[in-house]
């Protein structure tokens, strides 16, 4: 063999060996979305919290401690006086992340597997309905808080209903588990304040 065949051949055996050694993506979700937490991970002091704060965030409801004081150490939050006032603050800030969440599920299912698409759709009537959820809440904490407790427990149920989905699929969707887990934080904040 002439050298220049040699190198030839040498390249395409070590290319080949290395495009066939190197693993292949095998979902949409792993490959298109750049996987960013929703949930930030830094360990950030709080500033001290109000009574009403405090009282809320050591309900019986609340998922996760940290996240509700986070929440409610907002300006916003903090300026609140009455729960009704709370309530449309947390709204305020739930409804884009879930929306949030909405807009990477469409996304992905423009573009899915067969095998995800089943799931995506279950999980974005789940999202939509969570965000209608959150939309009426603070105009039934003023008219009746039984309602309002009522509808925004379905959020945590359309959460789980999600991953359930999720789980059921044998699939993995981290952005969206990390919504839905933002959303059974929200709805844990928003049960306590209705109850």
């Amino acid at each position: 063999m002439a050298p220049t065949h040699l190198c030839l051949v040498s390249f395409a055996t070590i290319f080949l060996c290395v495009f066939s050694l190197s693993p292949l993506p095998t979902t949409f979700a792993a490959t298109t979305i750049l996987r960013k937490p929703l949930v930030p991970k830094a360990k950030v002091p709080l500033p001290k919290a109000s009574k009403l704060v405090e009282k809320i965030c050591n309900g019986d409801y609340i998922v996760k401690h940290r996240f509700c004081l986070k929440v409610l150490s907002n300006p916003e939050a903090a300026a609140a006086k009455k729960g009704n006032e709370l309530t449309k603050v947390v709204m305020k800030m739930a409804v884009p992340n879930a929306q949030k969440t909405l807009n990477i599920i469409t996304q992905m299912a423009s573009h899915g597997l067969p095998k995800e698409l089943g799931v995506l759709k279950s999980c974005m009537n789940d999202y939509t309905h969570a965000i209608r959820s959150f939309g009426m809440v603070p105009d039934e904490m003023v008219q009746d808080r039984i309602t309002a407790n009522y509808d925004i427990h379905f959020v945590s149920t359309d959460a789980l209903h999600c991953d359930t989905a999720i789980a059921a699929a044998k699939i993995q969707l981290p952005q969206i588990s990390a919504g839905n887990q933002l959303l059974r934080y929200y709805s844990s904040i928003v049960s306590e304040l209705t109850n």
